[in-house]
């Protein structure tokens, strides 16, 4: 039996969030906010497909400091992604990167940006702030950011421009490269980002500032003026902009980020969260 994730609206609003149901059941789609933008091999419009039979990965090489992967989405997208803790081997691909899109002939380059975070399994006599067992309600929100950040740090960076994608894996590194902090700076990049953010990112790592940083989630809500969209992830903001996307298990997004050798599942989740993003910008381009 065949699964698919069917669109439910948020109390009056048209903003779509997804539960698995059968095929069978279903009998109608909710109308798009525009046609969907879907490739001709993914024929149910407003569908979560599961990654298994639309996102594939195949391993092409690894090295010393890296690991080569071809990710291929809905057999039309072959996504070349790298997965490294080398500063040397961030140097190589930001420089071919700026060698393939970033002439001063050619458009400014939409770079897809993410993070993934550490999920730390906290002790059975864990309190937090001092040992303190203040209830959540009466802490204030700069405690449960510190909180947050203390027990879950960021592990990688994701970077995806065209069919190029990186997978930094930052927790390891020991460093930042200057490459990257330039990079990030580039005045010929469009750093695109999704709900919650890159804020995380620059608190744990000042050194990282982004120049030219646009939010995709506050883009949607000027274009299809639907507050509930600023809150979405880029899954399900790309159903909603896009009209399809793919359903990552929480798996994958709950794993250990910070293990050396990253499984398929985490690669392919960590590729798709930037690209999709990328995707979803050539659609909101002008509300950016």
């Amino acid at each position: 039996m065949g699964f698919l994730f069917f669109g439910k609206r948020h109390s009056s609003s048209s903003i779509y969030s997804y539960s698995l149901i059968p095929d069978h059941l279903h009998s109608s789609f909710p109308t798009p906010h525009q046609s969907p933008q879907h490739p001709p091999s993914a024929p149910h419009p407003r569908r979560m497909h599961p990654d298994s039979h639309f996102l594939k990965i195949r391993n092409l090489r690894n090295y010393e400091t890296l690991r080569h992967y071809e990710v291929t989405y809905y057999d039309q997208h072959t996504i070349q992604c790298i997965v490294t803790k080398d500063k040397n081997a961030v140097d190589s691909w930001i420089q071919k990167v700026e060698q393939d899109h970033l002439q001063p002939n050619q458009d400014l380059a939409i770079v897809g940006l993410a993070i993934n975070w550490r999920r730390d399994e906290r002790p059975t006599n864990w309190r937090p702030h001092l040992q303190v067992n203040v209830p959540r309600r009466y802490q204030t929100e700069r405690q449960l950011d510190e909180d947050f950040n203390m027990h879950h740090p960021v592990a990688t960076l994701q970077l995806c421009v065209g069919l190029e994608c990186l997978i930094f894996q930052l927790l390891l590194a020991g460093e930042v490269p200057q490459s990257l902090s330039d990079f990030l700076n580039h005045p010929r990049c469009k750093f695109v980002t999704v709900y919650p953010g890159i804020t995380k990112l620059i608190r744990e790592y000042p050194q990282l500032q982004i120049n030219n940083r646009r939010d995709l989630n506050s883009a949607a809500v000027a274009k299809y003026n639907e507050r509930g969209l600023y809150s979405v992830d880029v899954m399900n903001l790309a159903i909603n902009v896009l009209g399809y996307g793919i359903d990552m298990s929480k798996h994958a997004e709950m794993s250990r980020w910070d293990d050396s050798d990253l499984f398929g599942h985490q690669i392919k989740y960590a590729c798709i969260q930037t690209f999709l993003a990328t995707e979803i910008a050539k659609s909101l381009d002008e509300f950016l």
